[in-house]
């Protein structure tokens, strides 16, 4: 693929199909944001996700994980009111 979609949830970059969503190319959002028909899980779910990660993988406390969650899926398409 020569341009980078971005996911429309989490802003994750999906560069191979296993990134879309139900392996589908034409989602706006990614495997994990999606449950496996490509549907995009509910908010809350997605929130979690995020927040695990954030700590897991930059060491952060719960509550700076779930703030960073909160702040970054509002930029995003699928989460904007």
């Amino acid at each position: 693929m020569s341009e980078d979609k971005v996911c429309e949830s989490c802003g994750m970059p999906m560069r191979q199909v296993e990134d879309f969503g139900g392996g589908q190319l034409d989602n706006n959002y990614c495997a994990h944001c999606t449950d496996e028909q490509g549907n995009l899980k509910p908010y809350e779910v997605v929130l979690e996700n995020m927040k695990a990660f954030a700590v897991r993988m930059m060491g952060v406390s719960e509550s700076e994980a779930l703030k960073m969650a909160q702040e970054g899926m509002a930029k995003n398409p699928a989460w904007q009111k």
